[in-house]
C-alpha cells in the first residue's frame, strides 16, 4: 500500500487549496481517479478542513455532481464502444463470399475472395483472403459478385 499525496482545488472567492494524504491504495490507472478514490479524498477533505473556514457546501455539491456526470459519461462511452465493436463484426461478416480490394503489409493493393471473418477480443475484425489475414481497416473496396447468366 502506497500513500498518495494530492492537491484539490475548490472554486470560490478565496481559491483555497487543500492538500491531503489519502493513505489508500494507488489506482492502476494513475491518470484518473476511480469513484472510490474520489469519495475517499472528499472524506479526507472534510475531516481535515479548517474549522474556522469550513468547506463551502456549494463546492461539495459541485464536486459530487461532477462525479455523477463523469460516471454517466463513462457508461455512455462503454456502451458506444460495444456498439461499434458489434457493428464492425456485422460488417466483417458481410464480406464473407465477396471479392475485396485491400492493402497488404507491403502497401500494395491486392484483390481476393474473403473466405472467413475472425473476431478476437474487442479489436478490429480480421478477414481471411486466400492465405492472408487482413484487418478490416485495410479493406479499401468491395466488388459485387457477377450475376450468372442462365441459358
Amino acid at each position: 500500500m502506497a500513500d498518495v499525496t494530492g492537491t484539490t482545488s475548490l472554486t470560490g472567492t478565496t481559491g483555497t487549496r487543500y492538500a491531503m494524504n489519502s493513505g489508500g491504495r494507488v489506482s492502476e490507472d494513475k491518470t484518473s481517479l476511480k469513484n472510490q478514490d474520489f469519495l475517499q479524498l472528499l472524506i479526507k477533505q472534510l475531516q481535515h478542513q479548517d474549522p474556522s473556514s469550513p468547506m463551502d457546501s456549494n463546492a461539495i455539491m459541485q464536486q459530487t455532481a461532477t462525479l455523477s456526470s463523469t460516471q454517466t459519461m463513462q457508461q455512455m462511452i462503454s456502451v458506444q464502444q460495444e456498439q461499434f465493436s458489434l457493428m464492425s463484426r456485422m460488417s466483417a461478416s458481410g464480406f464473407v463470399g465477396q471479392t475485396v480490394d485491400y492493402t497488404d503489409a507491403s502497401g500494395k493493393t491486392q484483390t481476393g475472395l474473403v473466405s472467413a471473418a475472425a473476431f478476437k477480443g474487442t479489436g478490429t475484425p480480421t478477414l481471411t483472403i486466400g492465405n492472408a489475414s487482413v484487418s478490416l481497416s485495410d479493406v479499401s473496396g468491395i466488388t459485387a459478385p457477377s450475376a450468372s447468366k442462365s441459358s
